[in-house]
């Protein structure tokens, strides 16, 4: 129990301890190189030590410490690069360590979408005619709540002529906005959102383009200095995939998965079929291979029983906490058998319904967004193979979604 020993003792313990590490580490690096008879110096010195430190002779150890450093300074004079390359060192043992974890046990994961919302949210910008709050606060909201906060406003103005989508890797999404002004110059904005949000959230198309949710042509033109866009945008859920799981048993029916989506007949890269993006999706796991799943909105049975297995079912049926129920997809899109009913086609239906099975080696995997999400309805099962792993934790923002995942 060194901390009962007198301080100079335990000065000269430690100082020993790491002159005995340091000299063994450089003699390992370099013993290919060392000539026989330095090599067998250093040996003896290294055996000198256990002994010593057990007994805690502080005298034989300073005598030792001398010794050691002296044949140390001899065989191994400093280098002026030993910083360095201990810090590198360091950094590379990390990096293997962290991409060892990343690669077999935990992975993090951004959602993208709003296919699972509300147990987990995507990427969503909300258009506001509030001003963008001071940057101290900003900078809290994004730290706590994961929200960034963009106001653009035209330069010259005139009418939107052109919208562009463009990204920085896969994680940083833009839409360049082009407008040309009657003299027919021309000034881009950016936005850093995905161009089917500029359109559907924000309500930004080229002029003359048709607006599905007014059924009118744009035909707006901005002055100098107007808004062209003031939003809000709530960053996607920050998740921890748990690899480790899956290796020793299958999922089970609830459990929120991530499955690669290469080589599922049907379903194309979420940015477009040719378009570099996010390859891996994230659903509930529904049923199992050899199962039967029929959708009876707001119902989901699994071989003719409720769907069990999670909390969020039961919320769903009863479209409670803002679960939407489960819904129908249009007969012609979908990989099921749709109820023959002599009445038009409403995917919120009670009356009408959709059966699946699940084919082998496969999962079924549905979103909890059952009326925005292109899941299994669609595309048919998730094979074995393409499993990734289990939705373990929600990391950040720190919003009521922050903890396991249910």
């Amino acid at each position: 129990m060194n901390w009962f020993l007198p301080s100079q003792t335990k000065k000269t313990l430690s100082e020993s301890e790491l002159i005995y590490a340091s000299l063994q580490r450089n003699r390992v690096y370099s013993q290919d190189v060392l000539v026989p008879r330095d090599l067998e110096t250093l040996l003896a010195i290294e055996t000198r030590y256990p002994p010593l430190l057990k007994a805690r002779d502080v005298e034989g150890l300073e005598k030792l410490n001398k010794e050691a450093m002296k044949i140390g300074r001899k065989l191994f004079p400093p280098s002026p690069w030993d910083g360095w390359r201990e810090n590198v060192e360091v950094f590379v043992v990390a990096a293997i360590m962290a991409l060892a974890i990343r690669t077999f046990f935990l992975q993090p994961f951004k959602i993208p979408t709003g296919s699972m919302e509300p147990t987990l949210c995507g990427i969503e910008p909300k258009p506001t005619t509030e001003p963008p709050p001071n940057l101290p606060y900003q900078i809290y909201d994004f730290l706590i709540h994961g929200r960034t906060y963009s106001r653009v406003v035209t330069q010259q103005g005139g009418k939107v002529v052109n919208l562009k989508s463009g990204s920085l890797t896969i994680w940083f999404e833009y839409t360049d906005v082009t407008l040309e002004d009657a003299q027919g110059h021309q000034e881009t904005d950016r936005l850093w959102i995905r161009l089917s949000d500029v359109e559907q959230k924000l309500g930004i198309y080229p002029n003359s383009d048709f607006d599905p949710t007014d059924d009118n042509e744009h035909t707006k033109i901005y002055k100098p200095g107007d808004v062209l866009a003031n939003y809000v945008t709530q960053t996607g859920d920050q998740v921890l995939v748990d690899k480790v799981t899956y290796n020793f048993r299958p999922p089970r029916p609830g459990e929120v998965i991530i499955f690669k989506t290469s080589g599922i007949p049907g379903l194309a890269n979420e940015r477009g079929p040719d378009q570099e993006g996010s390859e891996d999706f994230i659903k509930r796991c529904i049923a199992l291979a050899g199962d039967n799943v029929t959708v009876k909105p707001p119902f989901l049975y699994v071989n003719n029983q409720l769907a069990q297995g999670a909390p969020a079912f039961a919320k769903e049926f009863a479209r409670a906490d803002y679960y939407p129920g489960y819904t129908l997809v249009a007969p012609s899109e979908s990989s099921g058998v749709t109820q023959d009913t002599n009445r038009p086609f409403d995917p919120f239906d009670p009356q009408n319904s959709q059966t699946y099975y699940v084919p082998d080696n496969c999962y079924w995997a549905m979103g909890d967004n059952s009326p925005n999400s292109k899941d299994s309805r669609y595309w048919n099962g998730v094979p074995k193979q393409n499993l990734v792993g289990r939705g373990y934790f929600v990391f950040w923002p720190f919003t009521e979604r922050w903890g396991w995942i249910r």
